[in-house]
């Protein structure tokens, strides 16, 4: 089994431990009263490759920031949760993923999905839907729109593309780098002859 790690980061009241659980036992349940971390174990098959998963739920707000860095550093990808119905929370996202940035000192490379959820109780759309644009371009990272009461597909899926990213990183090398080896010597050869065909 690979070992993967999981970091779920977000505001207050933003689907975090239900985004967890619905992915665990395919249940949901609408409250919680979340004050510590908890970390999440599970198995999973991905693209026929077992896993076994960690997932650390954490307090945002009640963890100092020495706790947050060690918990990224922990960790080998990041789920960045915020409510479509909470602008504050979607503000919250650029400054987690500069964290997770600084801490990782990857420059952006680390694997990292951001997720819109949806309000259960629901009081309408008020966010503007320019969540795809921050996050791509701001933040750097994927981006999906989901609601953990309804969709367990759309969790499942959205926790399975942020397993791939951690696996393909984990991934070995060689594999790349001969490919653009070989690219590389087809390249040159072309212009070679492209050189040689111009004299």
């Amino acid at each position: 089994m690979v070992p993967v790690k999981l970091l779920i980061l977000g505001a207050q009241n933003t689907g975090k431990t239900a985004l967890c659980v619905r992915f665990i036992t395919k249940r949901f349940i609408g409250e919680y009263d979340h004050k510590k971390e908890v970390t999440y174990r599970c198995s999973r098959v991905v693209d026929q490759e077992a896993v076994d998963l960690e997932i650390l739920d954490v307090a945002c707000k009640e963890s100092s920031v020495a706790s947050l860095e060690s918990s990224i550093r922990w960790a080998d990808g990041f789920l960045l949760l915020y409510s479509i119905t909470q602008r504050l929370s979607f503000l919250e996202v650029p400054r987690l993923k500069e964290l997770i940035d600084q801490t990782k000192q990857s420059l952006g490379s680390d694997p990292t999905l951001s997720l819109s959820t949806a309000c259960v109780k629901g009081f309408g759309r008020r966010m503007m839907p320019t969540g795809t644009c921050v996050c791509v371009c701001v933040c750097r990272c994927s981006f999906k729109e989901l609601s953990v009461a309804e969709a367990v597909l759309g969790v499942e899926a959205a926790v399975f593309q942020l397993i791939r990213l951690v696996l393909d990183q984990q991934r070995p090398l060689p594999d790349r780098r001969s490919y653009m080896l070989t690219v590389r010597h087809a390249l040159t050869r072309k212009l070679t002859r492209s050189k040689t065909m111009q004299w």
